[in-house]
């Protein structure tokens, strides 16, 4: 066996397995880059059926906002007209009635203050003659029960003394009987 065989055997092998894994990778490559331009073609798809999507929505709507616009530029000298309408007529209406329904108020509250007052004087007054009524009529309530209990006792210091004058010359129910047995024994001798 020759070494230079051997070494060139060797050598061819190496080199073939070299070719052969260079040709695999050479194949994943070309794989790889099939799927990724697949991918990259799906998201080119994607993005070009969402922008007929966008676009078609997108131009209805600018339409939809392009006729609204157009209506309400119509509408507009209309209604800002009717807004200073309504403007002046509440200038109006705030000047003829809410000022005089205003001063009106005023008006009323003061006169109800000043009622408020009177009518607070008068309760005042009526309290202050209530109590001074209550008073005078409990000072003659005093008065008077004073005198009713001198007159009450001197009426039965009265009694007492006429009571006591009358028993005094009454003569006693014994003396009486005596009395009267002399006075018939008396009338009987006659």
């Amino acid at each position: 066996m020759d070494w230079s065989f051997i070494a060139s055997l060797f050598w061819k092998l190496s080199l073939g397995v070299l070719l052969l894994a260079l040709t695999a990778l050479a194949g994943y490559l070309c794989a790889a880059i099939g799927s990724l331009r697949d991918s990259l073609n799906s998201i080119r798809n994607t993005l070009n059926s969402t922008e007929n999507i966008i676009n078609q929505e997108i131009g209805v709507l600018v339409t939809d906002v392009d006729k609204t616009v157009k209506e309400v530029n119509k509408e507009l000298p209309q209604l800002l007209q009717n807004l200073s309408g309504l403007t002046a007529s509440l200038q109006t209406i705030s000047d003829s009635e809410i000022r005089a329904t205003a001063h009106n108020i005023q008006e009323m509250s003061g006169a109800l203050n000043q009622s408020l007052q009177q009518l607070e004087e008068l309760v005042q007054k009526a309290s202050n003659f209530s109590g001074q009524t209550i008073e005078q009529a409990t000072f003659f309530r005093n008065q008077l029960a004073v005198s009713l209990t001198e007159v009450i006792s001197l009426w039965q210091g009265i009694k007492a003394g006429w009571d006591s004058f009358t028993s005094a010359h009454q003569p006693s129910a014994s003396e009486e009987n005596a009395e009267e047995d002399t006075a018939s024994a008396e009338v009987s001798n006659e």
